[in-house]
């Protein structure tokens, strides 16, 4: 598959799914916004392009750092994204759901046990989202983990 093209569907399906968990962050974190799905479409994006964001920084910094892939490169994977990704959806809870607590908390430990619930589930669907571009082409030894850059 050409590589734009892959390109085009990886960008593709991540918007749509975190369009999809943004949606029901609003939904969930904030019942009385009536407008979720136009709310998530936003916040998708903006969730979007954290992701590009930090996947970038993971790439300069591992290709920086001239990091080697592990024997169980899936391993690393889920050890290098899993916690940036708790950090990205935590920026999206505070963008979403006003909290009393200290912002710093909010976003270490989450705003409580329904807002780290949201947060899991959107390191799962982050996760799941990049199957896909981890399949098309070469397939794992040529996507993951560090060096390339997944949101």
């Amino acid at each position: 598959m050409d590589g734009s093209i892959q390109l085009g569907t990886y960008v593709a399906v991540k918007y749509i799914a975190y369009t999809a968990w943004c949606t029901l962050g609003v939904w969930w974190l904030k019942p009385a916004d009536k407008s979720a799905l136009r709310a998530g479409l936003g916040f998708g994006f903006i969730r979007l392009f954290i992701g590009i964001a930090a996947g970038i920084g993971i790439f300069l910094v591992g290709g920086m750092a001239h990091l080697q892939a592990w024997p169980n490169i899936l391993l690393q994977y889920f050890v290098v994204y899993a916690p940036v990704r708790w950090f990205e959806w935590g920026i999206m809870e505070l963008l979403m759901a006003k909290r009393d607590r200290s912002t710093a908390v909010v976003f270490v430990v989450g705003g409580d046990g329904r807002s780290r619930l949201w947060r899991f589930g959107g390191i799962l669907v982050s996760h799941l989202a990049d199957i896909p571009m981890i399949t098309m082409g070469s397939g794992v030894h040529e996507m993951l983990p560090v060096g390339r850059f997944l949101c």
